[in-house]
């Protein structure tokens, strides 16, 4: 009982710095039955999905040519709930990026003509930099394209593609966290079924983990 009392007193304090203030109310929500069930977990496996939804530019170089760019990825490790630390090996599996409301935003010229893929990223290796967070370093793709000569003029002309390094970094977490409260806007989102959480990360990813116990 000690332990499960640490652990709920773990997620308050977490609550209390998301929000700015916690009362009593929002205390009583969170669900004790889950919370004790992964205060006794020794080492959980996470499926983390990350998912891009975002605004980009899309052709290489300075030129007006963007899309809602939709893309994601998987990651997968075991968690040590003990030592919080990341133990064994971690699995990359990428997605392919969609796309779709292709503009040159911000001026009355067509669209730009993509000649192959656009890849958001497209991981290339994984690393430790920590205990708990993993940097996946990555490639973002720009295919040839055609694209208006603005400001000159709105007459296209075909552009090369290019590739840039991009970097995504996962943090592991405390499976404790589906005890939480459901709070509608919180940085960290507690799924209904409680067999999951999110959070967003930087450049327009919100990461979902799920676990499950190995021990």
């Amino acid at each position: 009982m000690r332990k499960l009392l640490s652990i709920v007193a773990a997620l308050v304090s977490l609550l209390a710095l998301q929000s700015g203030a916690m009362d009593m109310a929002v205390a009583q929500n969170m669900d004790m039955a889950v919370a004790q069930k992964w205060a006794s977990a020794k080492v959980v496996k996470y499926r983390v999905e990350g998912v891009h939804n975002g605004r980009e530019a899309v052709v290489y170089g300075d030129y007006e040519g963007k899309a809602d760019v939709i893309d994601r990825i998987t990651v997968e490790f075991s968690w040590d709930t003990k030592k919080r630390k990341i133990i064994g090996s971690v699995t990359v599996i990428d997605g392919k990026s969609e796309l779709s409301n292709i503009k040159s935003d911000g001026t009355n010229c067509p669209p730009p003509q993509l000649k192959g893929e656009y890849e958001h990223f497209q991981s290339v290796s994984t690393s430790m930099i920590s205990g708990d967070q993993i940097q996946i370093k990555g490639t973002r793709i720009y295919p040839p394209a055609s694209v208006s000569n603005y400001p000159g003029s709105c007459s296209m002309r075909a552009i090369p593609g290019g590739k840039e390094e991009a970097l995504l970094w996962v943090t592991g977490a405390g499976p404790e966290a589906l005890g939480m409260p459901i709070m509608p806007g919180s940085p960290i989102s507690v799924a209904a079924d409680r067999k999951s959480f999110s959070a967003k990360g930087a450049g327009n990813w919100v990461w979902t983990y799920t676990p499950t116990l190995l021990q």
